[in-house]
């Protein structure tokens, strides 16, 4: 198991701990998520990625050793002889530039793991959310087919009423009416799960996939405090990294730049073969100072200062990018938890009126259209508690996942 997800799996356990129940079977969906990060093309394509960045890296560190090249010149002014040599060239100082390309590689190699993190946590959001819209689905399918056999129930008894002649056609035509329309929500909510159920199966690449878990609010979900949260999601966010590798990625720019101002030292080995064979050996040092047209790589300098600053500026942005998502995801979870509690009450007594409104109406003191209201607003309470429920385990989850707390992820 990747280390990211046995990562996920120690979060949802401490939160099992902490709570009387899961939130949702966290078994399955790291499974879930596992699957996902190591079959997902864009997954495999950022590991590509990766996997060239560090293969620019040893090469650039390659580029401390010598060079060995051959050489072969014929000139038709002297009976077409043939000169050939054999060059070493080894790089004794060359203004930093080497050691420039090096940390330049490295730099990128950052950014292509801060681009890999980035897919990671795109894939997670996307699945987690899914997976939660699933089950929360299934739930509101559930109280929308209770609903229905609710409304059968009322139905049957408004029938036998009006074959008794007590109440009107109309109130059978109402309660008629009103379970047809809760037999299309349930409908709709069924094939908005069945949508849900195919996006799982297109992040994880299996059509097969079943998912079995119930969706189980748990009241209390462990977060660490603001300033922990705000900070680890600075820390962890994968496009400030990014950034701040393409900031490093540019200031060794700048000094490569700098270095084509500068003269480069090598020692050089060179062997003659072919008609010239007879000729010695030569070893010494080469002084190179190369210069482009005008002021060229003066200016080159300058517009490389200000990729870097600019890149800089970039990291400050992504820093405030980060925390005002994050704080705008603590102001969402506590607002959702408040409709959680708000939700439940409501549920409760809409519950007790209906039951109370079904009592008055066999004593008269209800009509008929207060009944059917009445269930309707009970029903419609239940809804909007599991709506709630899910708006708080999805922030919940986000902020798990923004701040690095629970990170899906792959093996490196």
């Amino acid at each position: 198991m990747s280390n990211f997800v046995a990562a996920a799996a120690s979060i949802l356990l401490a939160a099992a701990s902490a709570a009387a129940t899961t939130p949702i079977d966290d078994i399955e969906l790291n499974a879930i998520l596992e699957r996902v990060i190591a079959t997902h093309p864009s997954a495999d394509a950022a590991r590509a990625e990766v996997e060239a960045a560090r293969a620019e890296l040893s090469g650039s560190r390659w580029m401390r050793f010598p060079a060995i090249s051959v050489e072969t010149f014929s000139d038709q002014r002297d009976g077409g002889s043939v000169s050939t040599s054999l060059q070493v060239d080894q790089p004794l100082w060359t203004s930093g530039r080497v050691t420039a390309q090096v940390r330049q590689s490295k730099s990128r190699l950052e950014a292509a793991l801060a681009s890999l993190d980035a897919v990671c946590l795109d894939l997670a959001l996307r699945t987690v959310q899914a997976y939660v819209d699933l089950l929360s689905l299934r739930r509101r399918s559930e109280i929308l087919d209770e609903s229905v056999q609710e409304h059968r129930k009322l139905v049957d008894s408004m029938r036998r009423r009006v074959e008794q002649q007590i109440s009107p056609a109309s109130e059978l035509q109402l309660a008629q009416s009103r379970m047809r329309q809760t037999e299309s929500e349930a409908l709709q909510t069924r094939a908005a799960a069945e949508v849900a159920l195919l996006r799982l199966r297109e992040l994880t690449g299996a059509d097969d996939l079943t998912i079995n878990a119930r969706w189980n609010y748990a009241d209390e979900l462990p977060l660490p405090d603001v300033a922990t949260l705000v900070d680890g999601a600075v820390r962890f966010d994968p496009q400030r990294r990014r950034a701040d590798a393409e900031a490093d990625i540019a200031e060794a720019e700048v000094a490569i730049r700098k270095s084509e101002l500068m003269p480069h030292v090598s020692a050089r080995y060179v062997r003659y073969l072919g008609d010239d064979r007879t000729r010695e050996d030569q070893l010494g040092f080469v002084l190179r100072l190369q210069t482009n047209g005008g002021l060229s790589r003066v200016s080159a300098i300058g517009a490389a200062r200000q990729r870097e600053r600019a890149a800089r500026r970039a990291v400050d942005s992504a820093d405030r990018r980060q925390r005002e998502l994050i704080l705008s995801e603590l102001t969402s979870y506590s607002a959702a938890q408040l409709r959680v509690q708000a939700g439940r009450e409501a549920a409760q007594a809409a519950e007790s009126v209906t039951e109370s409104f079904l009592r008055q109406f066999a004593a008269g003191r209800r009509t008929w259209p207060e009944v059917l209201n009445a269930v309707r607003e009970a029903v419609t309470a239940r809804l909007n508690q599991v709506e709630a429920e899910t708006a708080a385990f999805g922030s919940y989850t986000r902020l798990l996942l923004l701040s690095g707390q629970w990170r899906p992820g792959v093996d490196e």
